[in-house]
């Protein structure tokens, strides 16, 4: 009687637990009814004439479920669409790399956080015309954000 006792607790316990939080379950995939959002759908940057080097740009992507309530622990993979030879103008970084944050090579699995969001930093070449796309996966879902680097216009 006691080991079926606390077999069914332990069950009863393994139930409660499942029921709680608002999280995707540690490292899930989005769910196909959610929706992965940003907080910009497009980057347009313009460089003077003179300009070489780099510069950092960030954005933040939440995951949410199908009632609108963002999703903690949801894994989600980040990479870009530029081809050689200009691949290498675009590194991403797990953090502020202002910060000391890492750089990582794409694709980049990261998770999002008690907000459901994550906030995804970059740096680019800039000296050189390109455009390119950063694609956001989970499970069946993705997002796009476009980055669009330009010469201004000469104004004389």
């Amino acid at each position: 009687m006691k080991k079926s006792s606390v077999i069914l607790a332990i069950i009863g316990f393994v139930f409660i637990l499942s029921a709680c939080g608002g999280g995707a379950g540690g490292d899930a995939d989005a769910p196909a009814d959610g929706s992965i959002t940003t907080s910009v759908s497009s980057i347009p940057w313009e460089y003077a004439t003179d300009s070489s080097g780099s510069r950092t740009g960030s954005f933040t992507i939440v995951v949410k479920n199908a009632n609108g309530i963002p999703l903690e622990d949801v894994s989600v993979t980040i990479f870009n669409t530029l081809a050689e030879p200009f691949a290498s103008s675009i590194q991403l970084y797990d953090g502020n790399p202002d910060d000391g944050a890492p750089a990582k090579d794409a694709p980049m699995t990261v998770t999002t956080d008690e907000n459901g969001s994550y906030t995804l930093y970059f740096d680019f070449v800039v000296g050189v015309e390109y455009a390119s796309n950063f694609q956001i996966t989970s499970g069946s879902l993705s997002k796009s954000v476009s980055l669009e680097v330009t010469e201004a216009e000469d104004d004389s």
